[in-house]
């Protein structure tokens, strides 16, 4: 099976999330929408949304993002009306404050993924992370070699094999805040990358 290429895909990032004030911690809920438009007939696809923390401030609280949108069987027409809610996680950052994340909801062969990401795709009715898309950058197909911000993506996975240990005492150990500082740097290249393509 090909893999899809993450440049034609829609994607939906924790960081424009964050970027557009839908994580900011004066809102319990916020609501907003995006569009994705592409190449020269500026083909478009739109989801709306709610970011919602309930019981914010407190040890009980929850984050998740509710997403609603008409997904269209490219075969046979048909038409579902999704909506459903993605969990997001949070983990500190260096310097005070936290910084959130999606869980992936989706499945493997009945395993669930539960992968702590920074960009969603549209992946077939549903959105999820790219492996379990199958879904890689268009320079990753040509051997890898290509960075964003420094990064490629062998870079992130060899420092993901890495981590024995995510937690050490309720904080991120070592090689995992390295983990996660690579991730924050390719991720923050991709969304440069993708406002170049005009993708709104």
């Amino acid at each position: 099976m090909s893999k899809s290429i993450a440049e034609q895909s829609n994607a939906l990032s924790i960081f424009w999330l964050k970027k557009h004030g839908y994580l900011n911690k004066e809102y319990s809920r916020r609501s907003g929408g995006i569009t994705w438009s592409y190449g020269y007939s500026e083909n478009k696809s739109n989801i709306s949304f709610s970011v919602a923390k309930d019981n914010y401030g407190t040890t009980e609280e929850r984050a998740y993002i509710n997403l609603r949108y008409t997904q269209t069987n490219r075969w046979s027409g048909e038409k579902s009306d999704m909506d459903y809610n993605i969990e997001l996680t949070t983990t500190p950052c260096r310097y005070g404050g936290k910084r959130y994340w999606f869980i992936c909801p989706l499945s493997k062969n009945g395993i669930p993924c539960g992968r702590r990401v920074g960009v969603i795709f549209n992946i077939g009715k549903w959105f999820g992370c790219r492996h379990c898309g199958d879904i890689a950058y268009a320079k990753q197909m040509e051997g890898g070699k290509y960075r964003w911000n420094g990064i490629s993506i062998p870079d992130i996975e060899r420092a993901e094999k890495d981590v024995k240990k995510f937690y050490y005492k309720g904080k991120p150990t070592r090689k995992h805040r390295r983990l996660i500082r690579l991730n924050e740097k390719f991720e923050d290249g991709l969304i440069k990358m993708i406002s170049k393509l005009g993708i709104r």
